[in-house]
């Protein structure tokens, strides 16, 4: 009578298998992964740019003064704190015009067309809607 041996665990092919093809499935997501958090990051930064800009009447009406949105941060050095455009952008954005939107000590604001930069190249292109430059 035969007498069969069972072999408890696996050999060393089978481990060596399954470990190349995890590395091939990682190797395959992890740059998607990356790819993925940057657009989501981009997005993000993009929204809160937004509400920012769309807020800038408000800031206006709240500090009681008027002041001009022309390109954003780039001409700013040279203005004195008190004419300094209370806005803050996230890391690598900057705000174009091409005409000055004026916001109003009421918190009214002229509209107009804005571009967004990130990274130095052009991103969105969007309208601030008088009175209040909701963005459209």
């Amino acid at each position: 009578m035969k007498k069969y041996h069972h072999q408890l665990g696996y050999t060393l092919i089978e481990i060596v298998v399954v470990l190349v093809i995890f590395s091939l499935l990682a190797g395959l997501a992890v740059p998607r992964l990356t790819t993925m958090y940057n657009s989501v990051q981009t997005a993000y930064e993009r929204d809160e740019v937004l509400a920012r800009l769309g807020s800038l009447g408000y800031l206006a009406f709240q500090q009681g003064r008027d002041f001009e949105l022309i390109n954003y941060p780039a001409e700013q050095s040279a203005l004195s704190p008190e004419e300094k455009l209370p806005l803050e952008l996230p890391k690598g954005w900057q705000v174009n015009t091409e005409k000055p939107i004026r916001f109003f000590a009421n918190g009214v604001c002229g509209g107009g067309e804005v571009e967004l930069i990130y990274q130095g190249r052009e991103f969105l292109k969007i309208q601030l809607e008088p009175p209040f430059c909701h963005v459209k």
